[in-house]
């Protein structure tokens, strides 16, 4: 442990809690509950029109976006493709491993089940090899659903979330979502090289 430095208990206790989570419920059971919670924060969400999605990108800029609260600013790509440089739990993980060096048993069987399909993981378009750690199964779902309560010029978007990248670098990619968003695995292989997340969003027309 680095002399001197102040840890954050609250970091610390939220991963023991995922823990134990997992340890009393199983992988299954654990991934329901933290997605459940992710969503019910998501419901707190105020929904909001931007007339294009240039507003919307102006909201990032200036940290009003909903999204933009809940996990930094992440930058267009092109083509409504995003990369998000910082994880939000990165200091969650940090603190965790400055008192036990390697994060807890029991997380590497929770993040294949989170990536196996389900009806929640479909709908939000979550998962599907894109999880990397637990903490996406709360990221993840909150972020596809904070955007359904997000409009652009009166129309609906939806987020899919195409890949991610864990504290040691591995790369996971969401063939599915990276199929039906028509997005190159190429593109989101470069963009997680300085990112640790790679989303798309869609304007529905209808």
């Amino acid at each position: 442990m680095e002399k001197g430095k102040i840890l954050d208990i609250a970091h610390i206790s939220f991963l023991d809690m995922i823990k134990s989570i997992i340890t009393l419920s199983g992988p299954a059971s654990a991934k329901g509950i933290l997605i459940r919670n992710a969503l019910a924060t998501a419901e707190k969400t105020e929904e909001v029109d931007y007339a294009s999605f240039e507003e919307f990108i102006n909201a990032i800029e200036d940290s009003s976006n909903p999204i933009t609260r809940i996990e930094g600013k992440a930058t267009h790509c092109g083509e409504m493709v995003f990369g998000l440089q910082k994880c939000p739990f990165e200091a969650s993980i940090n603190n965790y491993k400055e008192v036990f060096n390697e994060m807890p048993d029991g997380y590497t069987g929770f993040t294949t089940e989170f990536n196996k399909s389900s009806p929640i993981t479909n709908k939000y378009r979550v998962g599907e090899g894109a999880g990397v750690s637990p903490f996406c199964s709360v990221h993840q779902p909150l972020r596809s659903a904070i955007a359904d309560k997000i409009r652009i010029g009166g129309k609906k978007i939806s987020i899919s979330q195409l890949g991610c990248k864990s504290s040691t670098g591995v790369k996971g990619i969401a063939r599915k979502w990276l199929d039906e968003t028509g997005v190159n695995q190429d593109t989101v292989d470069e963009i997680l090289d300085s990112n640790m997340c790679c989303y798309h969003i869609t304007i529905e027309e209808s």
